[in-house]
């Protein structure tokens, strides 16, 4: 009887190690984030290394963050501005909350494109857009980018403008980051 009990614990341990083993959380420090804001005849880019955030493979969940006063337009003043229109002492954080759409195997070796799909919030306000994420295994872990565009608008935001010429209202926002195994 014993035996039995040896073996059934056994058994029972290989498996939770498995389960362990293959718990798929990658995360990510200092990555790259930006956004292209257009005028005619002018333009400025909007950029942190403070992106943070994980993706867990097995459940499918996505979550990434950016402080808003990490963004900087290399204009202190146009900075101000921003952090205003934002509200950021109100709503701190750029975030997105999702769940891939589509599944990423981790063993393959070659670059491959899956979309998230999730809840964008900024300045307070939330839409729910779809991401193409790009995900290309390197030698420490899963190099991520992504682009997309969005009005900034659609948020509630009133285009800024210099001496009467209004900032486009489409932004180009990308992403660049290493996922590492948690």
């Amino acid at each position: 009887m014993s035996k039995k009990l040896i073996f059934s614990i056994s058994i029972l341990l290989l498996l939770m190690g498995r389960t362990v083993a293959f718990a798929q959380v990658y995360t990510a420090q200092n990555g790259t984030a930006t956004f292209e804001a257009k005028m005619p005849l002018n333009s400025y880019i909007g950029e942190t290394d403070q992106l943070e955030g994980s993706i867990d493979f097995t459940t499918g969940k996505v979550d990434f963050t950016v402080p808003v006063k990490s963004i900087k337009t290399g204009n202190e003043k146009r900075d101000g501005h921003m952090y205003e229109l934002l509200e950021a002492q109100k709503n701190p954080k750029v975030v997105f909350k999702g769940q891939l759409t589509e599944d990423f195997d981790l063993d393959t070796t070659s670059k491959h494109t899956v979309k998230a799909k999730g809840d964008f919030t900024l300045a307070g306000s939330t839409r729910q857009i779809t991401l193409p994420l790009d995900l290309n295994p390197v030698s420490k872990g899963i190099q991520l980018k992504a682009s997309w565009s969005l009005l900034i608008t659609d948020y509630g935001l009133e285009r800024p403008s210099l001496m009467f010429i209004k900032v486009k209202d489409q932004h180009d926002l990308s992403v660049d980051v290493l996922l590492t195994e948690k």
